[in-house]
């Protein structure tokens, strides 16, 4: 099994200024789509949720890519 890490982007409105962020996520898992899924499912939670403070995910645009031995993400897949 590998360790992935998988950015998934995030958006809200801070009243008429449009706010762009990430939510990133370390998952272990055989195959990037299995840790797009795991992400994916954490990024539900309430309290992914309330960290992103309420900011929408944007599910077309996530990054998964593999996890170097010192815990830096590598190439994008």
């Amino acid at each position: 099994m590998s360790q992935w890490t998988v950015t998934i982007p995030t958006f809200r409105m801070i009243g008429a200024e449009p706010v762009h962020g990430t939510q990133t996520w370390i998952v272990s898992a055989d195959l990037p789509q299995q840790a797009r899924d795991l992400a994916l499912a954490a990024a539900a939670t309430d309290d992914a949720m309330r960290h992103r403070r309420g900011a929408a995910l944007d599910t077309t645009a996530i990054d998964v890519a593999p996890r170097e031995r010192d815990g830096s993400p590598t190439a994008c897949l």
